[in-house]
């Protein structure tokens, strides 16, 4: 499969020697006289802190090598938690040393140094400002094409000003080297925001798509059909995502990430299923026909292995069905013939996405649906509640007789109890594949 514990350990591992470096080369070449405790632990905490915010931007750079080897789930889980320690960090360097030592209250003194004063200033704020707008976007009605450029503004412009204040102070940098190396972590930060907002849009340009069709579908979601326009399109993996940009020109704010519901064995029609959830999401039902849009990608490791020896367990929460029904449709067009379990929750069954192709399919295919309703009409025989561990031993075989894969997409409370219960029955990590709808 394409990641497991030792891929995550191994990037895990790189992180941190990246995330400590900066710290550590403050102690090579001449050293300048020691200071207390509390003033040396509150910079080292500032550097690694800076050093975070630098490998942000390498996060959500779009690398399809790092995507491979972490999958989509784990690596924005990553960078959430990455950012919230290097929140904790950065603003911790100065509290520390107001508290220890007042004298340091000076850098916010605008009668001693006023541009000194506002950037510092404005940087703290700038990281509260950037908190909160993680953290509450929905409830402050912060929309996410804002919400994206907003984020970026900011982290760059903490990134930026702190290293100004670390080359200013010169405590640890008084070398060339050293300063060279700060000025340089910041520029390559800035090539990679300038990589994702005009690069790739750029090298998109001339392969546009188009809308040919907008299909109303069951639990307030849409089918966007598109079609290359005058090149051959992209291949895919079922399983696999891309970001959309509608428009006649590639370059824009709006720009969103959506699965692949369609099959991988009809490349030059893909199929994207939106719910409506907000934003852009709540107007899909208006794009006309021949609306022109880009596509990027695809990217994604939330894919199956090619080889049919290995049957599986598919678990899915209401529109978390797009990326594995793009898997299904694929198995039914190859005729593959591994084993497939799907255990589909959803509120009721007039909301359940893709209903009538999925009876179909039972029928065609060597696949099994076990439908979970949580508020089922009067009449409805099958499980009720939620997809639950309790609800998956009845149902699940013993896992000494064969391997089996789980891919989990859904809500992030669903994937939260089941991913500990597949552990703890012993299903290995490298074969638990996991896509949480609310992350991005």
């Amino acid at each position: 499969m394409k990641y497991g514990l030792r891929q995550v350990s191994l990037w895990v591992t790189i992180y941190m020697v990246l995330a400590v470096a900066p710290m550590l080369l403050a102690f090579v070449g001449p050293l300048p006289e020691p200071r207390t405790f509390w003033v040396e632990f509150s910079v080292g905490l500032g550097f690694v802190g800076l050093a975070m915010m630098g490998l942000q931007f390498l996060l959500t750079g779009r690398f399809a090598n790092v995507a491979a080897s972490l999958g989509l789930d784990t690596m924005l889980h990553f960078h959430r938690q990455a950012g919230l320690a290097a929140f904790v960090f950065i603003l911790a360097h100065p509290l520390i040393l107001f508290a220890t030592n007042s004298t340091y209250l000076e850098f916010l003194d605008p009668r001693v140094n006023l541009p000194r004063a506002f950037a510092l200033s404005a940087v703290m704020g700038a990281l509260v400002l950037l908190i909160v707008t993680t953290l509450w976007r929905q409830p402050i009605g912060l929309n996410y094409e804002w919400w994206r450029t907003i984020h970026g503004v900011l982290a760059l412009f903490v990134l930026f000003v702190g290293v100004v204040h670390i080359l200013q102070v010169g405590h640890y940098v008084s070398v060339w080297w050293k300063q060279a190396l700060w000025v340089g972590v910041t520029g390559a930060a800035m090539l990679l925001l300038v990589n994702t907002r005009v690069i790739r849009p750029w090298r998109v340009r001339n392969s546009p798509y188009k809308v040919t069709s907008v299909n109303p579908e069951r639990g307030d979601s849409w089918t966007m059909i598109l079609e290359p326009d005058g090149h051959p399109g992209i291949c895919f993996m079922p399983g696999q995502f891309v970001w959309l940009t509608l428009g006649e020109s590639p370059f824009s704010l709006q720009q969103h990430p959506f699965s692949i519901s369609s099959s991988a064995e009809h490349p030059q029609q893909i199929a994207l299923t939106i719910k409506e959830l907000g934003d852009f999401t709540s107007t899909v039902g208006e794009i006309p026909a021949g609306t022109r849009a880009f596509i990027e990608g695809p990217f994604g490791a939330f894919t199956p292995e090619s080889e049919p020896d290995v049957n599986i367990v598919f678990i899915a929460g209401g529109v978390g069905i797009t990326p594995i029904m793009s898997m299904i449709r694929t198995f039914h067009d190859r005729s593959d013939p591994r084993e497939c379990l799907l255990f589909y929750g959803n509120p009721g069954w007039d909301k359940v996405l893709f209903r009538d192709e999925l009876e179909t399919l039972q029928r065609d295919s060597n696949i099994k649906v076990v439908h979970v309703l949580s508020d089922p009409p009067s009449d409805w025989q099958g499980e009720t509640g939620y997809v639950t561990p309790e609800m998956l031993d009845r149902y699940l075989p013993d896992l000494e007789d064969e391997r089996r894969v789980y891919f989990l997409c859904g809500p992030e409370p669903m994937l939260d109890s089941l991913e500990p219960y597949l552990r703890e029955r012993g299903v290995p990590i490298k074969d638990i594949f996991s896509e949480r709808f609310e992350i991005v």
